[in-house]
């Protein structure tokens, strides 16, 4: 089966970045050396559990309206064999398309430095491609709106899935084009793959950063989530319909901008599984980056979230 045929759809994004230096909280010690039992996991879970908050009610045009979503719980995912960080699978890369202003460039190094935290790995940018050389037939005009857009299955397909780097878990492409999966889509923020550990995100559509400091925030905040939804998809997590979510799908920003930057207690646990991190420690840097950023429900849920786990 080719990569096209396995991947999945996802309606979030994130932008494009250039290189900076990452930063070092990872432990020195090899996840092998440093496992976490399931049953430990699950203790999370009742622990977190009175933190979530029930689903919103569905309205016309949100995801749920439009899709028959499952859900899947921590232990449904503990069977599919996820991807996980391993000692060899250690590194996010991002593969920047394209070329960014200096707001951009930005508030993609702050997204970055947000994932290492989120999912307990370094974060690597690899040089920019030229967003010329993706050819006419990765590109299209949409018909009512006159949008140029890019391709994603040609962006997961031909420049990510064949150079992978040796120690990547997944590689993430950055962009600020409009995408579209194809077939009678419209548009899509994002596109990523359960196992094959490649997607893609544009900013397109995220707003304008430059305009004032609230849209600024706005923006930070949308990407951060957004980047954090779609990785999380890497590491084989499906929407989720346990509670209000960072897991949840999205069909428009409106939608999205309801839902938190923060997970659910089940898919908490299975990040926490996936990465072989100490769930305390997580929160509390996620908690200083939002306190750094002004980002305040997120500060109060780690706040609370830290104390309900030291139980």
């Amino acid at each position: 089966m080719n990569l096209k045929n396995r991947l999945s759809f996802f309606i979030l994004l994130i932008c494009s970045v250039i290189p900076w230096p990452t930063t070092q909280i990872h432990a020195q010690t090899s996840r092998a050396e440093r496992p976490l039992s399931k049953e430990k996991v699950k203790r999370t879970i009742r622990l977190l559990k009175p933190l979530d908050k029930p689903l919103a009610e569905t309205k016309h045009g949100d995801w749920l309206d439009s899709h028959n979503e499952k859900g899947q719980r921590f232990t449904k995912w503990a069977t599919t064999r996820p991807n996980k960080l391993t000692d060899r699978k250690t590194t996010l890369y991002i593969q920047p398309i394209g070329t960014f202003s200096e707001t951009e460039t930005k508030l993609t190094k702050l997204t970055a430095e947000y994932l290492e935290a989120y999912f307990n790995c370094p974060v690597k940018t690899l040089e920019a491609i030229d967003a010329s050389t993706i050819p006419a037939t990765a590109r299209r005009v949409h018909p009512e709106w006159g949008t140029k857009q890019v391709k994603t299955t040609y962006i997961l397909e031909k420049i990510l899935a064949p150079n992978l780097p040796e120690d990547a878990f997944a590689t993430i492409a950055f962009t600020n084009l409009d995408l579209w999966p194809g077939n009678d889509w419209n548009y899509v923020f994002g596109y990523a793959a359960y196992y094959d550990r490649v997607g893609v995100w544009s900013l397109f559509r995220l707003g304008q950063p430059d305009r004032n400091k609230d849209s600024y925030k706005k923006c930070l905040r949308r990407m951060i989530k957004l980047a954090t939804h779609e990785t999380g998809h890497m590491f084989s997590m499906k929407h989720c319909i346990n509670a209000q979510c960072n897991m949840q799908g999205s069909n428009h920003l409106q939608e999205s901008d309801t839902q938190p930057m923060h997970l659910c207690s089940e898919c908490h646990a299975k990040t926490v599984l996936a990465t072989s991190v100490m769930p305390v420690d997580r929160m509390q840097r996620l908690l200083k980056l939002c306190e750094k950023h002004g980002l305040e429900d997120e500060v109060m849920y780690y706040k609370a979230a830290i104390e309900k786990l030291k139980k």
